[in-house]
């Protein structure tokens, strides 16, 4: 809202110095007959522009002192559109191939490298350093261990933002173990230790790291396209989805963000040619969904006013 209302003070101030003609000498003007001017000379031209550079001087002064009120009471920098204050943001990304971007054709670490441009565009956002971590193939477990040997100390504890893609590898686990003798029954005997496990990770997290938010992404039912009609997967991905956005309510700084719906077919190509992971397309929606979900989880309020969207 401040912006629109500087937008609106430079608008009037612009306005302000803006030459106007006066009606009744207008009408005058009119009325008189044609003459032909005689074309001023160099040294009558250089005479009008010495007599304009006060004027000029003048307005141009009065916009830089108007830069100078405004800079004062909202603490914006002119140069760079940034806050005084921005601060820069250390942004640890965690997880599986989706974190690490399998897919995209651009090689930009999929999402997370879109999130870190978006963020970049914030005013109270000086720059932010990207470390990601995803692995593909990556499971639940397997973070665990991880975080328990104190593979990333050092990055959580000075983490301003943790992103984290977990789940899609601990349901294909079940896939590639009971191929041919696959029932719901696995899956939902699974689900218990897989929410224990990323409870603990976040537990190791909290550890390390009490405060920086922390966004619980979501995935998504890749045999959603290979197989052309409801599949089992539909409602076992849903199951597994709902109970991490409710792990994710357990903690003040969490935030869930879902993605399932982004992929429930190709109609629009958001999936690589592998069938199984997102395209540029694809990831460009994750990053949209991602600062969407940010911001109705107030993520400025979550990060004690460090990343904001600051409009």
């Amino acid at each position: 809202m401040w912006r629109l209302f500087l937008t609106i003070c430079l608008v009037t101030l612009l306005a302000a110095c803006s030459v106007t003609i006066d009606p009744q000498t207008e009408d005058t003007v009119s009325e008189e007959q044609p003459t032909i001017k005689e074309q001023p000379t160099i040294k009558e031209e250089v005479s009008i522009m010495t007599d304009l550079a006060p004027m000029l001087d003048e307005e141009k002064s009065t916009t830089e002192r108007f830069k100078e009120i405004i800079s004062d009471v909202f603490h914006l920098d002119w140069s760079t559109g940034k806050e005084e204050d921005a601060q820069d943001v250390f942004y640890l990304a965690l997880g599986d191939s989706l974190t690490r971007g399998v897919g995209d054709e651009s090689q930009k670490y999929g999402y997370t490298i879109r999130l870190q441009h978006e963020m970049e565009k914030w005013p109270m956002i000086q720059s932010v350093e990207l470390d990601n971590r995803g692995k593909n193939g990556r499971r639940s477990d397997q973070l665990l261990a991880l975080l328990k040997k104190g593979h990333y100390d050092e990055e959580l504890e000075k983490a301003n933002l943790i992103t984290m893609t977990l789940g899609g590898n601990d349901v294909m686990k079940i896939v590639k173990n009971h191929l041919f003798s696959m029932e719901k029954s696995m899956f939902d005997k699974e689900l218990p230790r897989f929410i224990e496990r990323y409870d603990k990770i976040l537990q190791e997290i909290r550890l390390r790291n009490p405060d920086a938010p922390i966004i619980m992404i979501g995935f998504y039912n890749p045999f959603s396209i290979v197989i052309d009609e409801i599949t089992p997967f539909e409602p076992i991905i849903s199951e597994w989805n709902a109970e991490i956005e409710t792990l994710s309510t357990t903690d003040v700084n969490a935030c869930f963000v879902p993605v399932e719906d982004l992929f429930v077919s190709n109609e629009d190509m958001v999936y690589h040619v592998d069938f199984f992971h997102p395209n540029s397309a694809g990831y460009d929606r994750m990053a949209s969904r991602l600062i969407e979900t940010m911001e109705n989880c107030n993520i400025e309020a979550m990060s004690n006013g460090l990343i904001g969207f600051g409009e």
